[in-house]
């Protein structure tokens, strides 16, 4: 979602954690910027990616992302092609267990400039709490019973879904659940959402 307006800031965010994270992994990437934007959302009522995290197997995975950095998908929105490919590339490693193991690196210097004080402190506090945790630690953690995943989960009997049909779904994450009770925060993150509508409108009659 709004991902023409926002590949700068996915990009630099990337790269700034694949400097921070030693041997960054896509899957403990993915998990990083959910749990980023989780955060960011319960605090503000705005994420920062504002990325769409479906709810798979494996936790919440932005797909986007993963089609593009596993299966070399660019995504394509209103006709712009969008990638990251001047921020980050990808290596892909054979592990012991005869899988591969895509790993994130930088191309290039980050640019924090482009984030507020609120979300840079967010993030390295993030990085600080959890950049040190494996891939497997940050999916049980996002695992946890009463983590939106875990409630979606049970709400739609992906368990069964999982079982029958595979790794993934189509249900999405709702970051709404976690402000559900604060009237504040619900107004914040209604502004904020048509904030980020009025740009979209405009860059499309630019």
């Amino acid at each position: 979602m709004f991902r023409n307006q926002l590949n700068d800031k996915i990009g630099n965010l990337l790269n700034y954690l694949s400097t921070r994270v030693h041997n960054l992994s896509l899957t403990k990437a993915l998990k990083l910027l959910y749990l980023i934007d989780e955060v960011s959302y319960q605090r503000s009522g705005s994420p920062i990616t504002w990325l769409e995290y479906k709810v798979w197997e494996m936790g919440p995975v932005a797909e986007e992302l993963y089609n593009e950095l596993k299966l070399d998908q660019s995504l394509i929105q209103n006709g712009q092609v969008l990638n990251l490919e001047s921020y980050i590339k990808t290596n892909i490693k054979a592990t012991k267990d005869g899988n591969t193991q895509i790993t994130i690196h930088n191309k290039g210097e980050y640019n924090l400039a482009i984030f507020s004080p609120f979300e840079i402190e967010l993030i390295n506090n993030i990085i600080d709490r959890f950049g040190s945790y494996t891939s497997t630690q940050l999916i049980k953690l996002l695992h946890e019973e009463n983590t939106l995943w875990h409630q979606c989960v049970k709400d739609h009997n992906l368990d069964l879904n999982f079982k029958l049909f595979g790794k993934k779904s189509n249900h999405t994450i709702d970051f709404s659940q976690l402000i559900k009770d604060d009237d504040i925060m619900q107004m914040a993150a209604q502004s904020a959402f048509e904030t980020m509508q009025m740009h979209e409108q405009f860059n499309a009659l630019a």
